[in-house]
């Protein structure tokens, strides 16, 4: 191992420096996933620090995903993935009270861009797929107590069509803190009037690969949900102070 490409450290916050120093190595050294890392000793050694503050970091970059530990071989380089980045960024829409309608700003804007690609990626086997979800909702009506499942079903499968795994990760996250919200009766809890024809003219825009209609439909779909969360709210706040 090429031990030069780590430089002591000097400064105060070790903890931050080590994570630092060793992200560096793992770039320079071009190492892959399952590669395997310098030893705690070995890193104390050449960053003049305690194996202590090296433990710590580890754990660190554990918790990041970077580096996963190997019972009886050591460190490794992990492969990436954003679940962890995910995971914290649900965590923290939730536990900080982001406004849910912070979040479906957001959804909007993603749902806006990701349905060209989706459009162009679609196969006849995934427009049966959405026309028979359409159908489930059609047929369950404004009472439908699988509506909201039906409705992730629906917008999931054109974000996994998407060309962007990563947009498809942030779709569920938008839905988890949505349904988070629901669960607390903050947000949604009832079927918006007009949702169910909403996707059937969204899907109609879909199946004839005419994106500008799509985007203007999906649009229009966001505008009523927004509407609607936002006069639950207004209602729910009237009725706590009567």
């Amino acid at each position: 191992m090429n031990m030069e490409t780590i430089q002591p450290i000097e400064e105060l916050d070790r903890i931050s420096l080590i994570e630092e120093r060793i992200k560096e190595y793992i770039l320079k050294n071009q190492l892959r996933p399952g590669d395997k890392l310098p030893t705690e000793e070995q890193l104390a050694a050449a960053l003049q620090v305690g194996r202590t503050a090296v433990r710590e970091t580890f754990r660190r970059l554990e918790a990041l995903g970077i580096v996963e530990s190997h019972q009886g071989f050591g460190r490794v380089v992990r492969e990436f993935n954003f679940d962890p980045i995910l995971n914290g960024l649900f965590y923290g829409l939730v536990f900080h009270g982001h406004s849910i309608m912070q979040v479906l700003e957001i959804r909007r804007a993603l749902d806006d861009y990701f349905i060209k690609g989706a459009i162009q990626n679609l196969q006849e086997d995934d427009l049966v797929q959405l026309e028979a979800i359409v159908q489930r909702m059609l047929e369950g009506g404004a009472d439908n107590p699988n509506f909201h499942q039906e409705d992730h079903d629906f917008h999931a499968l054109l974000y996994r069509r998407c060309g962007n795994p990563l947009a498809a990760q942030l779709f569920e996250i938008s839905w988890s803190v949505r349904l988070h919200a629901i669960d607390r009766q903050v947000a949604l809890s009832e079927i918006p009037p007009g949702t169910i024809a909403e996707h059937v003219a969204i899907l109609a825009a879909i199946k004839e690969r005419d994106v500008a209609l799509a985007r203007e439909r999906l649009a229009a779909h966001h505008d009523n949900i927004t509407q609607s969360l936002r006069t639950q709210i207004e209602q729910q706040a009237e009725s706590i102070t009567l």
